[in-house]
């Protein structure tokens, strides 16, 4: 516990760096402005040159064409002391489709640091080692390099999103913290609301009787506490972003960039991005948690991965491979047992069926394979297979629902494409 002398001790060095931080932002204004304005001119000539350059990048690192991946972390730098990485994710973005994928990593989780040649926190790596400590760790982690990183800390995030013009979230209960150690308090209430930047930062700092991360249903790989709301708004955010009000703000947004995170990427890449902004969607985003679990090692509690779910994650989040498909397949046209024996079917070619079951009703004339609108020319043999139509759901996930309708005939002579 730190005395109150010290406590006003580093409080008065956090005010003198800000103070330092406004005088050196005002000498650069001129200069980002400048540099900014050149950029826009060489926009068309740099984001092309990128585009060959980063295909060629990843094709070298074995990484999927196209696909940029990017380290984001952000730290509490307003105790000194307090130097571990509070926020840990991996951004996967394919530069050609404009789908991106973010994964969070727990700030608690057991990975091996190739350089110290040992087992960390992977939060303790950044005190340790910095950004490229944690970079190293994260690539030994997910199989693949990760080279770029953006970092920021919880100044920068607050302007990020007041530039934005806010957020909107909804508080899903009553957060009230305060810390007077940290001169932090967090009072919220709940309900859909816009946070402005110092709210926001108070949502996804604040942590209840689940702390950082739980996973509260094992067998719906569903996931609560800190990480969990910070997985939220992440997709949030990046609506906000990708909305037509975000995007009339990205000029804006990029300038300002350059002051409120520390970042190696390269200017070009930063600019070929800006170009393809129209690519990206909110739709096209996936975000996961690292599959895992809490675990007590030698006194401590750690996140250790489950490796055979994060793999499968780490495949369809970080490499963009295509989710296995999960089959629900329910009766639609009242004959006993016809759910079961089609499922019995389905798995004989491969698919996996997660559950069976009735449709709301047995009316049903026609078989119907529902999905979400990205798995739509994946499922296409199936739904030949079951001689089914096709129907775009928004928000299916990887879940695909099979209802079997009153024109459908067992044939086991069929053939079908998985």
């Amino acid at each position: 516990m730190l005395s109150e002398e010290e406590v006003l001790r580093r409080r008065q060095e956090l005010e003198e760096r800000r103070a330092w931080k406004r005088r050196y932002r005002r000498r650069q204004i001129i200069f980002y402005s400048l540099f900014f304005a050149l950029g826009t001119i060489l926009m068309i000539f740099t984001a092309r040159y990128t585009y060959f350059r980063q295909v060629a990048v990843t094709q070298a690192d074995g990484v999927e064409e196209g696909r940029l991946l990017v380290l984001f972390l952000g730290t509490d730098n307003t105790i000194e002391a307090s130097s571990r990485a509070d926020t840990i994710m991996l951004l996967s973005v394919d530069t050609k489709s404009g789908e991106v994928g973010v994964l969070s990593i727990p700030r608690d989780t057991r990975v091996w640091s190739p350089s110290r040649q040992r087992w960390d926190r992977i939060n303790a790596l950044y005190a340790h080692g910095g950004t490229n400590l944690v970079m190293e760790a994260v690539a030994q982690l997910v199989r693949v390099p990760v080279r770029y990183y953006v970092h920021t800390d919880f100044e920068g995030f607050q302007d990020l999103v007041d530039i934005l013009g806010g957020v909107e979230i909804t508080v899903e209960k009553r957060m009230h913290y305060v810390d007077k150690a940290q001169g932090l308090e967090i009072d919220l209430y709940p309900g859909t609301q816009v946070l402005d930047g110092a709210k926001a930062l108070q949502y996804v700092r604040y942590r209840d009787t689940l702390g950082d991360v739980s996973l509260v249903d094992p067998f719906g790989d569903q996931y609560g506490g800190r990480v969990e709301r910070q997985r939220k708004f992440v997709e949030a955010l990046a609506a906000k972003m990708l909305s037509s009000a975000g995007l009339v703000k990205l000029p804006q947004l990029i300038t300002q960039m350059f002051k409120i995170v520390d970042t190696n990427l390269p200017l070009e890449t930063m600019l070929s991005l800006a170009v393809s902004a129209g690519k990206f969607s909110a739709a096209n985003l996936r975000t996961a948690v690292l599959p895992g679990n809490s675990q007590v090692l030698n006194d401590a509690w750690y996140w250790i991965v489950n490796e055979q779910k994060a793999a499968q994650v780490i495949d369809t989040v970080v490499l963009g491979k295509p989710e296995p498909l999960k089959l629900v397949v329910l009766n639609g046209n009242g004959r006993a047992g016809i759910a079961g024996q089609v499922s019995d079917l389905l798995r004989e070619y491969g698919y996996t069926v997660v559950s069976t079951g009735n449709a709301e009703h047995f009316n049903h004339a026609s078989t119907l394979v529902m999905t979400a609108p990205r798995n739509a020319e994946r499922v296409k043999p199936l739904a030949e297979f079951l001689g089914a139509s096709i129907q775009e759901v928004e928000g299916a996930g990887s879940e695909v629902t099979v209802i079997i309708g009153k024109d459908f005939t067992l044939n086991r002579e069929r053939s079908v494409g998985i």
